[in-house]
């Protein structure tokens, strides 16, 4: 991107699949407010190029749109990648099926230029059926005590919804995390650091579409993926809260079964 100024915040999108839920959503992207952005694709799995092409097709007179490709489908490797090309230092995570609210950037770039220790900022979202249909509006905690105490217990940020700083990520690592929870096991490095500031803005930005493609088996694997992570913490010294975490985490995944969405469908 020789001679292109850094954009102010760089959406970050994996795919494996180009259908019309992508293509509402990368619109939904475009169609910001802000509009000094960069949209960053990651087209994954064995489709990976005729994904690509697509998107290309759609926005291709779009000089902000920039589409990497990877025949790895594992949206922790995904993540990374489109992470390691993402120039801005705001990096705004979306999934492929949701919607952006045409405020969201505009919100959380004057949210994090005002507040320069949040490190990683959600916000409430409405969920939504395949077709669209608003079914409820989820508030989450806002605040960092809030929000820390919350981790211990679950996940207080929805990841499609999240803005974070790039350098402060990429300084822990970045998505590490296995095949579910990748989001969780980034928050909970970040955790460590009393300094990382996290806040969720009292706004719906997102339209968060609630299909059925998880199993109660994905589930076991999510909450096995957050005990590790919790464990982690603790064995690393942050603390006997996250070893209690981490037992009540792993009794949970052996007696929960209900279904339920989780990130390694895109």
């Amino acid at each position: 991107m020789i001679g292109r100024p850094t954009p102010a915040v760089s959406w970050l999108l994996c795919t494996h699949v180009a259908d019309e839920q992508l293509r509402e959503a990368l619109a939904s992207c475009f169609a910001q407010t802000h509009a000094d952005f960069e949209c960053v694709v990651v087209a994954n799995g064995k489709d990976a190029s005729a994904v690509a092409d697509t998107i290309r097709n759609w926005h291709g007179q779009e000089e902000r749109l920039r589409v990497y490709t990877t025949d790895v489908r594992h949206l922790t490797f995904s993540l990374a990648l489109g992470l390691h090309h993402a120039r801005a230092p705001l990096v705004a995570r979306m999934d492929g099926d949701d919607i952006a609210t045409p405020d969201r950037l505009a919100r959380q770039v004057e949210f994090m230029q005002s507040h320069a220790d949040v490190v990683v900022l959600g916000s409430h979202y409405e969920r939504i059926d395949a077709a669209g249909n608003p079914l409820a509006t989820v508030s989450l905690p806002t605040d960092d005590a809030d929000i820390r105490k919350a981790l211990l217990r679950g996940n207080p940020l929805c990841h499609p919804s999240v803005m974070f700083r790039r350098d402060a990520v990429l300084a822990v690592g970045g998505y590490l995390g296995g095949i579910y929870a990748q989001d969780y096991d980034l928050w909970a490095r970040l955790a460590v650091d009393p300094r990382v500031v996290f806040a969720n803005l009292p706004h719906v930005c997102l339209r968060y579409r609630v299909i059925g493609v998880g199993t109660a088996r994905k589930a076991r694997w999510a909450y096995a993926s957050m005990a590790a992570s919790q464990y982690r913490n603790f064995v690393a010294g942050a603390g006997a809260k996250w070893a209690l975490a981490a037992v009540i985490t792993t009794a949970k995944a052996l007696l929960r079964s209900s279904p339920q969405r989780t990130g390694a469908s895109r």
